[in-house]
C-alpha cells in the first residue's frame, strides 16, 4: 500500500515538474516572438523612403535597391522560417519534448541575430548616405567661399607671394575640376564618392590657406631681406678687411658662399611650396648671419676698447712693481724689529717673479697687436685677464702692507695692555684692603703672584729683537684671562666674606638656645677668621637653616 502511495505522490511531481518545466519553455518562445516582431515592425521601409528626397540615380538608386533586396530577403523569408520554427517549437512543447524544442529555439536566436544585424547595417548605410548629403552641403560652401576668397587675395596681393604666387596659383586652379566633379557626383546621385571629393578638397584648401598665411613672410625674407643681409656681411668683411682687421679666423668669405648656397636651396623648396624646409634653412642662414655681426661687432667694439685696456694695464704693471719694491724695503726694515713667518718674507719675491711674467706677457701681447696677426677680441680678453690678475696682486699688496703695519700697532697695544693689566691688580689690592677682611686667603696672594709673574714675562717678549708678536698677543691673551679671574675671585671672596658676617651675626639670637647653633656657629667663626669665608658661610646657613628654615633668603633681603 505504501509502494503504491509512494509512486502517485512520485507521478504527481513529475507531472507537476513537466508542468512547470513547459511553462518556462513558453515564456522563452514568447521572447523570441517578441524579437521577431520588433524587427518586423522597426520603421525601415520609413527610413529608406527618405532617399528619394535625393537624387535616385547612380549609386543612391543601387544602394536603395540593395537594401529594399535585403529589407525583403529579411522579411519574406527570414522572418518568415523564424514563424515556422517557432510553430515547431510550440509542437515540442505541447508534446513535452523540451530538447528538441531547446535546439529550434536556438537556431531561431540565431537566424534572429542575423536579420538585426542585416537590418543595421540597412539603416547605417542609410544613415551614412542622408549624413553625406548634409554635411557636403554644408562643407561644400565653406569650400567654395575659401576658394574664392583665396583667388581674389592671389589677385590683389600678388607682388606679396613673390615666386610663390605662381605655384599657389596652380593649386588653386587644379581644385576646379574637383569642384565640378562634386557638383557632377551629386547630380548622379554617388553622394558617398562626392563625400570623399569633398574631404579632398577640404584638405587641399585648408593647405593652401596655411600656405598664403605664411607665404608672404617667408618669402620676403628668403627673397628679399635674408639675400640683403647677407649683401651687407659681405660689405661689412670687405670695409673691415680695408681698416686691416685681423678677421681671417672667422672665414667669413667661405661662409658666405655657403650661405649663398642656402638661401638658392630654400628658394628651390619655396617655388615647389615645401614651406617646412624653407623655413627650416631661413632660420639656419639666419642664425648664422647674425652670429657673423655679432662676430664682427665684437672685432670692433674690441678694437675700440684696447688702447684704453693697454694704458690701465701698463699703468697698473707700473704701479704694481713700484708698490712691490716699497713692499721689499718696508718688509726688510720691519723683519729687524719683528719676525716674520716664511710666507711674510717670500711674498714679495713671489709677486715681483708674477709681475716679471705678466710684463713680459704684455709686451708680447703689444708686438702681436703691432703686427696685426692675432684677432683684436683674443687680444683683449688676454688683456683683461692680466688686468684681473694685476687687481688681484694689488689687493695681495694691501692686505700685506696692512699685516706689516698690523705688527707696530700690535706692540703698541700690548704694551699698553701691559700698563691697564698693572693697574687693574693695584685696583684689586685696593678693593682688598679696603674690604677690612679679617684674613687674606693664601689662594687670592697666589693668583695674584701668577698675574704679576706673567705680565713682568711680557717685558722680556717687547724687549726680544725681533719681536715674535705672535707670542706676545697670545700671552697678553692669557693675561687678560687670568686677571678677569682674579677680578671675579676677588669680587667673590669679599661678598662671600661679607654675607657670613651677616650670617653669624643673625645666628647669635639662637646660639644660646640651641646647641647646634652654637657649634655651627663657632667653627663658621674659626673658618672665618681663617680666611676661608665661603665655607663659613655654608656652614653657618646651615646651622641656621635647622632651627629656622628659609632664614637665608630673610637676610639676604636685610
Amino acid at each position: 500500500m505504501e509502494y503504491i502511495i509512494g509512486s502517485v505522490i512520485l507521478v504527481i511531481i513529475l507531472i507537476i515538474t513537466a508542468f512547470i518545466l513547459r511553462k518556462k519553455q513558453y515564456k522563452e518562445v514568447d521572447k523570441l516572438e517578441e524579437q521577431k516582431l520588433d524587427i518586423q515592425h522597426r520603421p525601415v521601409l520609413e527610413e529608406m523612403t527618405k532617399v528619394k528626397q535625393l537624387n535616385m540615380n547612380g549609386q543612391t538608386e543601387a544602394l536603395f535597391e540593395k537594401w529594399r533586396e535585403s529589407w525583403t530577403n529579411i522579411v519574406d523569408k527570414q522572418l518568415a522560417e523564424v514563424d515556422s520554427m517557432l510553430f515547431d517549437a510550440e509542437e515540442y512543447i505541447d508534446k513535452f519534448n523540451f530538447g528538441q524544442s531547446r535546439k529550434v529555439r536556438e537556431k531561431i536566436a540565431e537566424e534572429l541575430n542575423k536579420a538585426e544585424e542585416h537590418m543595421n547595417e540597412i539603416l547605417t548605410e542609410l544613415e551614412e548616405l542622408m549624413g553625406s548629403d548634409e554635411k557636403n552641403r554644408e562643407e561644400i560652401q565653406i569650400v567654395e567661399a575659401d576658394h574664392k576668397e583665396a583667388a581674389s587675395l592671389l589677385r590683389n596681393r600678388r607682388t606679396q607671394f613673390g615666386k610663390t604666387a605662381e605655384p599657389i596659383e596652380r593649386k588653386i586652379q587644379a581644385l576646379e575640376p574637383k569642384l565640378d566633379e562634386y557638383h557632377q557626383l551629386t547630380v548622379e546621385g554617388n553622394y558617398l564618392q562626392a563625400r570623399e571629393t569633398v574631404l579632398y578638397l577640404t584638405s587641399e584648401m585648408n593647405d593652401i590657406k596655411l600656405m598664403m598665411e605664411a607665404a608672404p613672410e617667408l618669402a620676403d625674407d628668403l627673397i628679399d631681406e635674408l639675400p640683403h643681409e647677407l649683401s651687407e656681411l659681405k660689405d661689412a668683411c670687405r670695409e673691415m678687411g680695408e681698416q686691416a682687421y685681423p678677421i681671417h679666423h672667422l672665414a667669413l668669405e667661405e661662409n658666405c658662399l655657403e650661405l649663398e648656397n642656402k638661401l638658392k636651396e630654400a628658394e628651390k623648396h619655396l617655388v615647389r611650396l615645401e614651406f617646412i624646409e624653407a623655413e627650416e634653412l631661413r632660420v639656419e642662414v639666419q642664425k648664422k648671419i647674425d652670429a657673423a655681426f655679432t662676430a664682427l661687432e665684437e672685432e670692433v667694439n674690441a678694437r675700440t676698447a684696447l688702447p684704453g685696456k693697454q694704458d690701465h694695464v701698463s699703468k697698473l704693471l707700473e704701479a704694481s712693481n713700484s708698490k712691490n719694491k716699497e713692499l721689499i724695503r718696508e718688509m726688510d726694515y720691519v723683519r729687524q724689529g719683528y719676525q716674520l713667518d716664511q710666507h711674510d718674507l717670500d711674498l714679495p719675491k713671489d709677486k715681483e717673479n708674477q709681475l716679471e711674467k705678466l710684463s713680459k706677457e704684455f709686451e708680447q701681447q703689444n708686438k702681436q697687436l703691432e703686427k696685426q696677426l692675432d684677432p683684436y677680441s683674443a687680444v683683449l680678453k688676454e688683456i683683461e685677464k692680466m688686468e684681473s690678475q694685476l687687481l688681484i696682486i694689488n689687493e695681495e699688496h694691501q692686505k700685506y702692507a696692512s699685516e706689516l703695519e698690523q705688527l707696530r700697532s700690535d706692540e703698541l697695544s700690548a704694551r699698553e695692555q701691559q700698563e691697564y693689566q698693572i693697574k687693574t691688580v693695584r685696583d684689586q689690592e685696593k678693593i682688598v684692603d679696603s674690604a677690612n677682611l679679617p684674613k687674606i686667603p693664601e689662594f687670592w696672594f697666589l693668583e695674584r703672584k701668577d698675574i704679576i709673574r706673567q705680565i713682568e714675562a711680557l717685558d722680556s717678549h717687547l724687549a726680544e729683537r725681533p719681536m715674535n708678536m705672535k707670542a706676545i698677543n697670545q700671552h697678553t691673551l692669557t693675561t687678560e684671562k687670568m686677571i678677569e679671574t682674579f677680578s671675579e675671585n676677588t669680587e667673590e671672596m669679599i661678598q662671600a666674606a661679607a654675607q657670613a658676617e651677616k650670617v653669624i651675626q643673625y645666628g647669635n639670637r639662637y646660639r644660646s638656645r640651641h646647641e647646634t647653633v652654637f657649634i655651627g656657629l663657632n667653627e663658621a667663626e674659626l673658618l672665618f677668621r681663617n680666611g676661608d669665608y665661603q665655607n663659613a658661610l655654608e656652614q653657618a646657613a646651615e646651622s641656621i637653616e635647622k632651627i629656622e628654615p628659609g632664614a637665608l633668603r630673610k637676610i639676604d633681603s636685610l
